[in-house]
């Protein structure tokens, strides 16, 4: 076993908690698909036959029954303790006695059609002990609308510097700079040639040697793998390689001044450094060596916001291969519509003269007499009432609408119910409100 396939999906889905209160971030459905299922697809059609799944421990049941005996795949779901506040290599670490190989890690949320397989081969011709996936950001996410807000949604880029050949010199956050992008002199010396990059996004897909995890069991302090993991691994990637496995110490500057020859480049480096100060344990064997995996030409895009997801639902029906199931196929209508770029789950109820345009909707929903949709996401067990017009929404599970209620950019939370004549516009009604008749 070269790799094992490690999928992250213990996320709250913290920013998008409107429609994330009442399901699990990694079930959100992506065209009647639970969202996790491409990532299960990706890791099927690179050759894996098992893959382990880190999950909440209150919602492991749910995605369990969700998404087992999906692909083929052996899945060795992990939950985590449900109260812990952890990131990515804290869980990471919490399986440490499950990996027994080099791991692929991807996020829950990832949908894209890149080949794993390909990215793995270019992992292993260059000798790499970090491989990441970069991807174009996609534009049509800065001109989406965002349902439940008038608001433009703020989107993080991240700052990518690399050499010629692919290895990485610097990542980070946009955020966690203000105006100016510190790089050190000592690098810039050691290669001619430095492209930097803002406009590429970090899919958080990672391919990972055994003994970096190791790195990131050692070191208890990195909590992420994106915003700690990375800038550490590839940081270390310049540090001197001979520690005869003994704790960095910061030489004060007395005993420096008494030494007969110093290294100023190692000097500069250590005081430049844009890491955070704490000593980091050694766990390194081999050379490190961080690469990037650019594919521009494949589709990728992470679902982490409410842009994104509603955006990836307009777009799904022309992909649908990407999640490696089929849809659920849309039944026959006589007395009502549903367009070519809508998905009808099982069980749902079109009474006559009902229209579904550019609509993804969910299982077990009722749509009464002359109930017009447009650009919409709706989830499972919704009824709606007589003449209700919805424009650009997001619906979530268990609500009932009453009759001629009126909706445009717009979000319900789950287990509502809407009382007859609600009208609302840009605006988001989450589990707890109730709403009188207008």
């Amino acid at each position: 076993m070269e790799f094992q396939a490690v999928i992250m999906a213990a996320g709250t889905g913290s920013r998008m908690r409107e429609i994330t209160s009442g399901i699990p971030k990694c079930l959100l459905p992506v065209g009647n698909v639970p969202l996790i299922m491409c990532s299960l697809n990706i890791v099927k059609k690179a050759g894996f036959s098992s893959a382990i799944v880190i999950v909440r421990e209150n919602e492991k049941v749910k995605i369990q029954s969700a998404i087992e005996d999906k692909f083929g795949l052996k899945l060795d779901i992990i939950a985590i303790p449900k109260n812990e506040d952890w990131g990515t290599a804290d869980s990471l670490r919490y399986i440490k006695d499950k990996i027994k190989s080099h791991v692929v890690v991807l996020s829950c949320d990832i949908i894209s059609d890149f080949n794993l397989q390909n990215m793995l081969n270019v992992h292993r011709c260059q000798g790499s002990s970090l491989t990441i996936l970069l991807v174009p950001f996609l534009k049509s996410l800065k001109e989406a609308d965002m349902p439940g807000s008038k608001k433009k949604c703020k989107f993080e880029r991240d700052v990518i510097a690399m050499d010629s050949n692919g290895k990485l010199i610097f990542i980070n956050s946009e955020a966690d700079f203000e105006e100016t992008v510190p790089f050190k002199l000592s690098i810039l010396e050691q290669n001619s040639e430095v492209k930097v990059y803002s406009n590429l996004m970090d899919a958080h897909v990672y391919i990972i040697k055994k003994d970096l995890v190791n790195f990131i069991v050692n070191n208890e302090h990195i909590s992420t793998l994106k915003g700690e993991f990375l800038p550490a691994a590839v940081k270390k990637q310049f540090t001197s390689k001979k520690q005869n496995d003994k704790v960095e110490c910061e030489a004060s500057l007395s005993s420096l001044l008494n030494q007969d020859w110093i290294d100023l480049k190692k000097l500069a480096f250590d005081l430049s450094s844009a890491f955070s100060g704490r000593i980091l344990k050694p766990a390194l064997e081999d050379e490190l060596i961080c690469f990037s995996y650019i594919d521009r030409d494949c589709f990728c895009t992470r679902i982490n916001t409410l842009v994104a997801y509603a955006d990836i639902n307009k777009k799904i029906t022309k992909n649908f291969s990407i999640m490696g199931v089929e849809p659920i196929k849309t039944h026959q209508y006589p007395k009502s519509q549903v367009d070519a770029e809508s998905v009808v789950g099982e069980n749902s109820e079109l009474l006559a003269k009902a229209s579904i345009k550019q609509t993804a909707l969910g299982s077990n929903c009722k749509l009464s007499e002359k109930v017009k949709m447009t650009n919409s996401i709706v989830m499972d067990n919704v009824t709606f009432g007589k003449e209700c017009s919805i424009q650009n929404s997001i619906i979530c599970s268990n609500v009932v609408l009453e009759d001629n209620c009126s909706f445009k950019n717009s979000i319900i939370g789950p287990d509502q119910t809407i009382k007859t004549l609600t009208k609302l516009n840009s605006e988001i009604l989450h589990g707890s409100e109730h709403l009188m008749q207008i």
